[in-house]
């Protein structure tokens, strides 16, 4: 009696009986973490705009007046307009206290000159010294804000 080798189907079958007996390990991931507004990096926040920048009245009464009259003085974030003036803010500087410090070029009564002017904000009042005089003191004109 002569032996015969066994087939290719009995071997793999042979195969498939063996694979069937071991455990198969399955790897799971780990899902994503969903990608929150936090996460996402946009670059440098947009700074905000200067308390200062409105139109600002020595009194309420003079916020009804047509600004560069004697009434309300208006900033923008590159202007001052006042009364028979008008500057070119070239730089704001921030102080620790809250406070600006504006460095003009301005226009009064025909001449031009250079002005630095200190700002100081409390809620809705502005305090305004020019070239180291005495301050004076604005109320923000309600109708106005955000000047530009």
């Amino acid at each position: 009696m002569s032996v015969r080798p066994p087939s290719r189907l009995a071997f793999v079958a042979l195969l498939f009986a063996a694979a069937c007996g071991e455990k198969e390990t399955v790897v799971v991931e780990e899902p994503e973490a969903p990608v929150s507004d936090e996460a996402i990096d946009e670059g440098p926040a947009e700074p905000l705009a200067p308390l200062y920048i409105g139109v600002w009245g020595a009194g309420e009464a003079a916020c009804n007046d047509a600004p560069g009259r004697p009434g309300p003085v208006v900033f923008t974030a590159g202007r001052f307009l006042g009364y028979e003036n008008t500057c070119d803010i070239v730089s704001a500087e921030e102080g620790t206290d809250g406070g600006w410090r504006l460095s003009m070029v301005c226009t009064v009564e025909g001449q031009t000159v250079e002005e630095t002017a200190d700002v100081d904000i409390d809620g809705d009042r502005l305090r305004l010294s020019r070239n180291g005089g005495e301050p004076v003191e604005f109320v923000r004109c309600a109708d106005a804000q955000g000047t530009e």
